[in-house]
């Protein structure tokens, strides 16, 4: 995704209504399954944390923030943000309410400062259940290393002048703009969320939203990532979409490669939920040939 490639420049959960069933159980379960991931409906703390350790794997949370949460330094591997750590939140966590965190989460919005390169855009979307598993599952993260380095005086300006002129939101109605924080991109991608199709699509639009998107755009039309926009979906057959979001083999036959981070055969959905994405992306592009 151009938004982690350019490289890691940068850095609500969906409602429904369902009818009324025999028992509120039985809506809250019609309501999970319809807008969820599997595994939110969850009913002990245990089964909660595992969920939430697999909402982190899918947001490829430890790929930043080190494989035991203790950071690492992303100006090393990207000199474009020179002094921008993924912070070591091992140690950050615990000192922050669930409210604040979920705020962090969903608006990008930390308590003391600004923050870059994180996922907010995309977690912004994320169901409540889906949500508090998350939290609960990074709570159980255990204190290691030490605290990590805030950015250094003068650090956006310092990104701002290194940027490169096709900087995906260089310009906005004409006017240049600059490096930008997680809330900033929080609220275009709430502004460019490809369309609401229908309640039977709704999961499927909330998984494009939180994960396609990486690396397709906020709102699926490429704007800006390398991986274009996704009316290619239209060319694949159910096996050949099968096998290119399992093993990131196209319908050449051919690797699909990514500039930073992981392709599709990292990002293990359930077979339910690649039909629903799969259903989405699918109807998506065929309203835009219209």
């Amino acid at each position: 995704m151009r938004g982690l490639a350019t490289g890691m420049l940068l850095l609500a959960a969906a409602g429904c209504t369902a009818k009324e069933a025999e028992s509120p159980k039985a809506d809250a379960t019609v309501a999970i399954a319809a807008v969820a991931f599997d595994g939110a409906d969850y009913g002990n703390d245990s089964a909660k944390t595992a969920h939430g350790k697999r909402i982190a794997t899918l947001f490829a949370c430890n790929a930043c923030h080190g494989a035991d949460y203790s950071g690492n330094d992303f100006g090393a591997m990207f000199p474009i943000v020179k002094g921008l750590w993924a912070s070591n939140i091992s140690r950050v966590i615990p000192g922050m309410s669930d409210a604040a965190l979920e705020r962090l989460l969903r608006e990008g919005v930390h308590p003391d400062r600004e923050i870059y390169v994180m996922p907010s855009k995309q977690t912004h979307f994320l169901a409540e259940r889906d949500m508090a598993a998350l939290i609960a599952y990074l709570r159980t993260i255990p204190p290691v290393g030490k605290p990590t380095p805030l950015p250094p005086p003068g650090f956006e300006e310092a990104v701002t002048a290194r940027l490169p002129d096709d900087y995906w939101r260089t310009l906005v109605e004409g006017e240049k703009r600059g490096y930008h924080n997680a809330a900033e991109e929080v609220a275009y991608y709430v502004a460019h969320r490809p369309p609401d199709l229908g309640q039977e699509l709704a999961r499927g639009r909330m998984i494009a939203s939180t994960i396609c998107s990486s690396c397709h755009g906020a709102a699926l039309d490429g704007l800006g990532e390398p991986a274009g926009d996704i009316q290619g979906a239209l060319a694949y057959d159910d096996a050949a979409f099968e096998r290119l979001l399992t093993e990131s083999i196209d319908r050449t036959g051919k690797q699909v490669k990514v500039e930073w981070g992981v392709g599709h055969e990292a990002t293990v959905f359930s077979a339910a939920e690649r039909r629903d994405v799969i259903a989405y992306v699918r109807a998506l592009a065929r309203s835009r040939q219209k």
